[in-house]
Order: structure tokens, then sequence, then C-alpha cells
């Protein structure tokens, strides 16, 4: 998936892209990419997205919550089941609701170890003028 952006600055070997999104000026999307081009403030860039990162970022952000979630619930609900609780069921979802908050703790974690690898799933191909 190739996408076309202007560069608005550049800091060390990493710029930050200006994308529209929907052939639309008003809806606009900012990245930070790698600068492997030497691109300059004010240039039109070819970015291409790498799509083995694509779906591994997308499996992080939907189906870890999902997971939690799902696990939370499972094991709340077997818990409290186990020592009689008579709403078993609602304090099992508090469980998950408490395990789905545990895991945006964890990706905003590896969030910041993936900036901190300097890993981004697009890059910068080409510097269209």
């Amino acid at each position: 998936m190739e996408q076309v952006g202007i560069i608005r600055r550049t800091f060390g070997n990493q710029a930050e892209v200006v994308v529209s999104r929907c052939s639309s000026e008003t809806a606009t999307l900012t990245v930070v990419t790698k600068n492997n081009v030497g691109a300059k403030a004010g240039d039109l860039v070819e970015i291409k997205a790498k799509p083995q990162k694509i779906l591994k970022y997308t499996f992080i952000v939907y189906m870890v919550p999902f997971i939690m979630l799902l696990i939370g619930i499972f094991l709340g609900i077997n818990y409290f089941q186990s020592i009689g609780s008579a709403n078993y069921e609602m304090l099992g979802f508090g469980v998950g609701m408490l395990f789905l908050a545990i895991s945006f703790v964890i990706i905003r974690l590896l969030d910041k170890y993936i900036k901190k690898k300097e890993e981004t799933p697009l890059e910068i191909t080409r510097i269209i003028k």
C-alpha cells in the first residue's frame, strides 16, 4: 500500500510526514518514519506500508484486549462460582473489565518498546519532488 505525503519536519534519521486520507485535505494523518532517502521539510514523498508489521500491530491493538477480556471473564466466573457467590456473573464481568484495563497498560508498554527499537510499519521509498 503506497501513500503520498509531505515532510513536515526531520529530526535525526526520522521524518514527520503528513498524509492526506481519502483524497481530502482536512482528513490528514501525521506519522513518524525512517528517513532513509534524505528527504527534507516540504518534500513530497512516497510512503510504503510493510504488510507484516501492519498485521502484527493490528493483532496487538485489537486481539490482546479482546483475549484479556475473555480470560478475565472466564477466570472471574469460575472463581466466584467456586466460592458460592450469588452474583458470580457480574463479579466475573468485573474481573474481565479489570483484565481489559491491564491489557491497555500492556499495549502502552509494548508501544514504548517498539518506539525505542525505532521499528515503524511505514518507510519512505522515494522523493517525488
